[in-house]
């Protein structure tokens, strides 16, 4: 086996047509190795990657889909067997069977150029992730982890099979280009191109593909011309005896033998590489053909690696993941050329989004995922699949063999590797099905979240994985951060993006908690709300989200002297930053519910937890406090100081059709005050129903807010007493969308924007003093900083 090792050289190619070298802008996701790669394999983290990209870029549909395949789509990449690395020579390249596949389709099917030339947007570690979800490829030799991942007896493994040049395979290879979503495992970058090809629709006759230079530099004449005189002399006798593709034939002879290229990106595709890889081996049998997979996550809480499961074989020519993505590619392939009719402005990552959803595409609502099974037998033919795929599984082996293999033998191949497909794709389809369901409003927040000793690295990981997936991180625009349960310290910044949070826990390097020390996040904590309300003050914001602190310690308890500290400087909090909520998760709560025993506005949430195992501790979490409905916050501006007077802007927001979203305002900011007004302004892409309430949601007024209208609902003396001042809530919700949504922040077209104004609220005593305010609250910002002085450290 020859070694393979290249050369890294720049090419540059008016024709751009697709080379087996790393392209220089994907070198250093290869050279020593790469950066880390942490993040979860989950669908969610894919969108956020491609929003980026789409903000940066401003493509269409159509132009984007193809350049995001040929900036970072590259299958078939192995590692040389002699892995010697330089600085001019790299031990990868492109030279596994799925790269002939993907080029002849870049190349002949999908020919575009790559707009996406400058991507500064994402980071190194971005980049080189994006191109692992995308680029389909196995790793197949043996890694060292194969005892812990999929341990097999002593005999089993005597019979794992090498390669010339000593290497042995794994028993568990892993599957890259997968993502996970709720709906089963998908080769993402099939879909891409799917959706692209359906974009650039065509069909591509062999006679072109022969012909064509790109092919035949890969391709000898002599091959060539046997191929078309085999399927010149099949035309040309139709009802010949030894002729047993004669329906293939009759239908060649009126569609003159094209190929689609949505086809080819998809099933048809991979069952050409099937017939291509596995039918000169096991002959023109559906029984010994392997089609699909035994497969499994490494973890489903955190999927970093895809694990498929070899029985007999190393075939994996036509995955689950690949054969889920091909039915979503076809599915999704047939809508959205009509959807690109509607809504120009319609971006790719909303199709995904939307369709992998309980709530399906706003244009088509029947389109999603939990319905894959009644839309596949609408958009998949079995005939025009079996002449398909014997045409393409043809231009495919003449790239990929040396030896020519007779149309007639190819065509037993064909029908055996599509029967193959048909019996086993119902199978896989019923084993993902999961039915639509109705879900909850995600909170919108920012989270902090520190453990105590109860937890190794990896489990933090997985729950910081499972919380970014439950908040929606990207796509709400919630943040998370992790504070150490021990000195207080940043762990990693708030982050809205789940590939930050990750590079920023990849480079901590610092001991995890061996205990939980209340007053030091306490004290970060303190710190964090000033800063936060200062860049509020200097935004001239006057909405935005609430602050939510989870303190995770199923085993530790602090102690009663700290318990004293957290006192104070939760007194120090909840005497200037009002609108945070601490959500305490543990197995005994009793010391934790003695923290804060003067502030009781119904910020505090105690979650009883059942053991300290995290998927335990995710379901308390998920029932507890994400379905918790924690509302986004409405305040005053800040007072008055030193002769300059702080102003407030209108708060932007929207919501999505079947969902709400909600505010508070903390009773602080309507004491003292006789008349305050909250404007709600419609804008023009449907129309919501705001309402308000005090106390019990029963008392609520209501009003319909129609496009482009206005609605001020006024508290006039909003506090019948000193002592009794209930915060005033607010709930909007879409009641109908004209599904226009089109600018650079719409999650998806059925979203409703409107914007917020108030007047009237109290102002925050927190740069100087405002209009009466009273010593307690001077002396309490006074004891604020004293405090962070004591404890920062």
């Amino acid at each position: 086996m020859k070694s393979l090792i290249f050369i890294v050289l720049i090419v540059y190619s008016s024709k751009a047509e697709v080379l087996s070298s790393i392209p220089g802008h994907l070198v250093d996701c290869y050279r020593s190795g790469g950066p880390l790669l942490n993040s979860p394999r989950r669908l969610d983290v894919f969108l956020s990657l491609v929003r980026k990209l789409e903000h940066s870029a401003k493509l269409d549909m159509r132009l984007f889909s193809t350049s995001l395949l040929r900036r970072f789509r590259l299958d078939g990449i192995e590692q040389a067997s002699n892995p010697i690395e330089t600085e001019f020579v790299l031990p990868y390249r492109a030279s596994a069977f799925q790269f002939h596949k993907y080029k002849l389709l870049m190349d002949l099917f999908l020919p575009s150029q790559n707009l996406l030339e400058m991507d500064e947007s994402l980071t190194l570690v971005e980049r080189c992730l994006l191109h692992k979800l995308l680029s389909s490829t196995v790793q197949p030799w043996e890694r060292g982890d194969e005892n812990l991942t999929c341990p097999l007896s002593a005999q089993q493994r005597e019979n794992m099979s090498t390669d010339s040049s000593g290497r042995i395979h794994s028993r568990c290879p892993i599957e890259d280009g997968v993502i996970q979503t709720d709906w089963g495992p998908v080769a993402v970058g099939t879909i891409i191109a799917a959706i692209a090809a359906s974009l650039e629709s065509q069909r591509v006759s062999l006679t072109d593909i022969f012909s064509a230079n790109i092919y035949k530099s890969e391709v000898s004449q002599p091959m060539i011309d046997r191929a078309l005189a085999d399927w010149e002399k099949q035309v040309e006798n139709p009802n010949d005896n030894n002729n047993i593709a004669n329906f293939e034939m009759l239908a060649s002879a009126t569609d003159e033998l094209n190929i689609s290229n949505i086809l080819v990106a998809t099933i048809v595709g991979d069952l050409a590489e099937v017939v291509v890889n596995q039918g000169p081996r096991v002959g023109a049998s559906a029984q010994l053909m392997t089609v699909g997979s035994n497969n499994r996550w490494n973890d489903t809480l955190l999927p970093r690696d895809f694990y498929l499961l070899p029985q007999n074989s190393n075939d994996w020519q036509f995955t689950d993941a690949e054969i889920l993505a091909g039915v979503d590619g076809l599915i999704l392939a047939s809508y959205v050329p009509s959807w690109i009719e509607l809504r120009r402005s319609f971006r790719l990552s909303q199709v995904l989004d939307s369709y992998y959803s309980n709530d399906g595409v706003s244009f088509g609502p029947e389109v999603r995922a939990c319905n894959r099974l009644a839309l596949y037998n609408r958009v998949l033919n079995n005939t025009i699949l079996a002449s398909e795929t014997l045409r393409f599984a043809q231009v495919l082996s003449l790239t990929q063999n040396t030896v020519y293999i007779p149309l007639e033998e190819m065509q037993r191949m064909s029908d055996a590797a599509v029967t193959a497909f048909i019996e086993y794709v119902p199978s896989v389809l019923r084993k993902y099905q999961r039915n639509c369901v109705s879900v909850d409003s995600v909170p919108v927040v920012d989270l902090i979240v520190a453990t105590d000793s109860s937890w190794r690295e990896y489990d933090v990981e997985q729950f910081l994985s499972w919380m970014s997936g439950a908040l929606e991180l990207d796509a709400s625009r919630s943040t998370l951060g992790v504070v150490h349960g021990n000195t207080g310290r940043w762990v990693a910044p708030p982050a809205h993006n789940i590939t930050a949070l990750f590079t920023h826990i990849a480079n901590y390097t610092d001991p995890w908690p061996n205990r939980l020390n209340v007053p030091n996040v306490l004290t970060t904590v303190n710190q964090h709300l000033r800063n936060q309300t200062l860049q509020d003050i200097n935004a001239k914001a006057s909405a935005g989200r609430s602050t939510v602190i989870l303190i995770l310690s199923p085993t530790d308890q602090p102690s009663g002297n700290e318990i004293e500290r957290s006192r104070t400087i939760m007194h120090s909090i909840r005497s200037s930053f009002f609108d945070a909520y601490f959500a305490y998760a543990a197995q005994d709560l009793t010391n934790f519910q003695n923290i804060n025993n003067e502030y009781l506005d119904y910020s505090e949430m105690f979650i009883t937890l059942p053991s300290t195992c995290v998927q335990d501790v995710a379901s308390a979490i998920n029932t507890f406090m994400i379905k918790n409905d924690i509302p986004k916050r409405i305040f005053g501006a800040a007072c008055p100081s030193n002769g300059t007077t702080f102003y407030q802007i209108e708060y932007e927001d929207s919501v999505m059709a079947k969902t709400k979203r909600g505010y508070r305002i903390h009773p602080f900011y309507l004491r003292q005050q006789p008349l305050i007004r909250v404007q709600f302004r419609n804008s023009n892409y449907g129309t919501i129903l705001v309402c308000m309430f005090r106390g019990a949601e029963a008392t609520q007024s209501c009003q319909l807010i129609g496009e482009r209208n206005i609605h001020t609902f006024n508290l006039t003396a909003p506090c019948p007493s000193p002592d009794f001042c209930p915060p005033a809530h607010f709930v909007v919700t879409a009641t109908t969308t004209l599904n226009a949504c089109a600018h650079a922040d719409c999650r998806t077209p059925n979203q409703v924007d409107y914007y917020i104004q108030h007047s009237g609220l109290r102002c925050l005593p927190l740069l100087g003093s405002g209009a009466a305010p009273s010593n307690h609250w001077k002396v309490n910002l006074g004891l604020s900083l004293v405090i962070l002085i004591l404890y920062l450290n």
